[in-house]
C-alpha cells in the first residue's frame, strides 16, 4: 500500500478535525506546516489547528498591500486562537528542491493606490522545505478544482485540503458557532477597499 493509500484508508471515515489531529500528533508530528490567508475558510482551519496544537507553524501568505484593517484582524485572530508560531511569506521562493515540485498558493493581490486586483502566484518552496506535510488553507480560489479527496500527494509533500467539500454556508455556520470574527469588511457589510461586484466580494472572503 502506498503512502497516499495508507493515509486515505486511515482518514476516509474520520471528521476533518480528527484527521488533522492524526496528522499533527501522530503521522507528521513536528513536520507539518499550514498556509492561510484571512478568508473565513482559513480562519475555520486555524481554529481546528489551534484546538489541536497552537504551536504548529502557520504561514500567512501575503501579496501586495495589506490594509490596516487586515493586519489588525490577523493579530486579533492569532491572539484569540492562541497561535504561537506565526510566519509570513510574500512568495518569491521559486527555487524547486531536487526531485520535488513547485509548491505555491494562488492569490488575489490588491494594490493600495490603484483600483482592481491582480492574480498572483505565491511560491512557498523555501517555507515548506523543512516539512513533510502541507495543510493548504489559503482559499482565494479553487487551487486544484479537480480534487475529490482531502489527502493528496504533491511532489515530496503530503498535501491536505481540509475543507475540500465544505460549502460557504457550512463555513459561515462554523464561524458563528465558534464565535470567530469575520473580516471587518464582511462584518460591517462593506465591500473590499477596491471596487468589485458583489459576487466577487463574496468569493473574496469565503
Amino acid at each position: 500500500m502506498s503512502l497516499l493509500q495508507d493515509l486515505r484508508a486511515v482518514s476516509s471515515d474520520l471528521p476533518i478535525d480528527q484527521v488533522l489531529e492524526f496528522l499533527l500528533k501522530e503521522r507528521f508530528k513536528d513536520k507539518t506546516a499550514v498556509t492561510v490567508s484571512l478568508r473565513a475558510p482559513s480562519i475555520v482551519v486555524l481554529k481546528m489547528i489551534a484546538d489541536i496544537d497552537p504551536t504548529v507553524p502557520v504561514i500567512f501568505c501575503q501579496r501586495g498591500y495589506l490594509f490596516p484593517e487586515s493586519r489588525e484582524y490577523r493579530d486579533r485572530i492569532v491572539e484569540q486562537l492562541g497561535l504561537t508560531n506565526i510566519r509570513e511569506s510574500k512568495g518569491g521562493e521559486s527555487d524547486v528542491l531536487p526531485g520535488d515540485l513547485d509548491h505555491f498558493e494562488r492569490m488575489w493581490s490588491q494594490n493600495k493606490n490603484t483600483p482592481g486586483r491582480t492574480y498572483e502566484i505565491v511560491h512557498l518552496n523555501e517555507s515548506l522545505a523543512p516539512y513533510d506535510c502541507w495543510i493548504s488553507a489559503v482559499y482565494h480560489m479553487d487551487r486544484l478544482s479537480h480534487l475529490t479527496h482531502r489527502v493528496e500527494v504533491e511532489g515530496r509533500l503530503v498535501f491536505i485540503d481540509p475543507l475540500v467539500r465544505w460549502t460557504k454556508d457550512r463555513v459561515r455556520q462554523f464561524m458563528l458557532d465558534n464565535k470567530l470574527p469575520f473580516h471587518p469588511f464582511v462584518a460591517k457589510g462593506k465591500p473590499d477597499p477596491v471596487p468589485q461586484d458583489q459576487e466577487a466580494v463574496e468569493m473574496h472572503h469565503y
